[in-house]
């Protein structure tokens, strides 16, 4: 949504945001440059107009090539921001070597699914029930397409459900070696079930292309009924841990015989559902933003940032900007819903494509391996006239210098997405003081030099 000021309104921010930039230096360049004062200018008045929007519906979830640590599952009722659901859509695939069931000489004792818990990407109150449901999908996940975030797939038989359980995401132990222990959940599956995988003949079983037609998939989903509930996180890809074990034994025989079917190597994506109605994030949607922002993971919200003023400082050589954030202490908050623990920013790269800026790609490096220290985007906490507050800080130097140097008037190349990261691994979510805060707002901290 483009705000559309009148002239003589957009003239008088302008000679306000130069003459503030040009005659107060800020306490953010004071400390940055002790003794260089004078060779530098300082402004964190420059317009800063923020908007939450709805995330881009191309969020991609599928993990095809089995490289994703946490898959989100379960229901979360936010008071800020409304009501949020995931579910998880995967197939599975035999172990090597391929088994040799003989149903006329065996019997199949039970079928059970273990998937181990992503501890780190747990979210919500660990001492609400839940309940978790395993169905059977109706049709064939692709093994090799793409899904994202809205997409779904049939399914509507129940195989499996452990009822009002108390989520255990920290507590390890061991499943099939005494020696080795990590927390997991262990589901029963329906014997009906198990059986159609035990007659299976040999041919199915040994492609993978007939066994997927043939088993189609599962779909897992959890919830509670409480508020404000759950996102359970699990991390399939461990082939420790997440797995379907057939038990069975020789007709008349005592010894129980086991053979597993992983997750890891098989294709995998979890459906993500957002209801903002009534609640405070909902109203801000498509607004611009005031008092405060709302920032969500999953397919949840994120917040436009536009600096439409900023290439009328003239010709200035950027040193450091940051654009800087405070959380927002809510008083009806829930301590269970944690802050989001890395914020970045992004930039649209045609109609629906977004990218991250120069300033994090350099943070990250060429391999993605060196984590955002340069770039900023965590939480820590400062002390502001005496009070601790949690902040934010967002470099983006070397995007600003493009906005600086762009004389186009086009408002899109003045504008970043802030986002959540991972965003379709997390359910992470938080509350910042807006640009029209009257304490602590959202603002942009510029060091620069003239030049000539």
């Amino acid at each position: 949504m483009k705000q559309k000021l009148p002239v003589f309104t957009a003239l008088t921010l302008l000679v306000a945001a130069i003459w503030s930039a040009c005659t107060k230096p800020s306490p953010f360049g004071s400390e940055l440059l002790l003794d260089e004062l004078a060779s530098y200018e300082f402004t964190d008045t420059l317009a800063v107009i923020c908007s939450v929007e709805f995330e881009e519906d191309s969020l991609l979830t599928s993990d095809a090539g089995s490289t994703s640590s946490a898959f989100l599952c379960g229901e979360l009722d936010d008071p800020f921001f409304g009501k949020s659901r995931s579910e998880i859509y995967t197939l599975v695939r035999p172990s090597l070597p391929y088994p040799n069931f003989r149903p006329g000489e065996q019997e199949l004792d039970s079928v059970v699914l273990h998937i181990r818990y992503a501890s780190a990407n747990f979210y919500g109150d660990s001492l609400q029930a839940q309940t978790l449901r395993v169905f059977r999908l109706d049709e064939v996940l692709n093994s090799t397409g793409n899904y994202y975030a809205q997409s779904t797939i049939p399914a509507t038989t129940e195989i499996g459900r452990v009822e009002n359980f108390f989520p255990q995401p920290n507590t390890a132990d061991s499943l099939f070696d005494a020696s080795t222990r990590a927390p997991f959940l262990r589901v029963p599956l329906d014997l009906d079930f198990g059986k159609e995988i035990f007659n299976m003949d040999s041919t199915t079983i040994q492609n993978d292309s007939l066994f997927y037609q043939a088993l189609r998939g599962l779909k897992i989903t959890a919830s509670s009924n409480a508020t404000p509930g759950a996102m359970l996180a699990f991390n399939l890809n461990n082939i420790t841990y997440s797995r379907l074990s057939l038990y069975y034994r020789n007709t008349g025989d005592t010894i129980v015989r086991r053979y597993d079917f992983f997750f890891a190597g098989t294709n995998k994506f979890t459906h993500f559902e957002h209801n903002y109605e009534g609640s405070p994030a909902g109203q801000q949607i498509g607004q611009e933003s005031g008092e405060h922002l709302y920032l969500q993971a999953m397919q949840g919200l994120r917040v436009k940032v536009q600096f439409p003023t900023i290439n009328q400082l003239g010709k200035i050589a950027v040193n450091k900007a940051q654009l800087v954030l405070t959380r927002a202490s809510l008083p009806d908050d829930l301590s269970v819903l944690m802050p989001a623990e890395q914020l970045l920013l992004t930039e649209n790269q045609g109609d629906t494509s977004f990218v991250l800026i120069s300033d994090v790609l350099y943070s990250v490096g060429p391999a993605f391996n060196l984590g955002f220290d340069r770039f900023g985007g965590m939480p820590k906490k400062e002390n502001i006239n005496g009070t601790l507050v949690e902040r934010y800080r967002l470099t983006l130097s070397d995007r600003l210098q493009d906005m600086v140097n762009d004389a186009s008037g086009d408002i899109n190349k003045k504008t970043l997405y802030l986002n959540i990261t991972p965003q379709g691994r997390v359910a992470q979510r938080v509350v910042l003081r807006g640009p029209k805060n009257a304490e602590l707002p959202a603002k942009l901290e510029l060091k620069y030099t003239r030049v000539q």
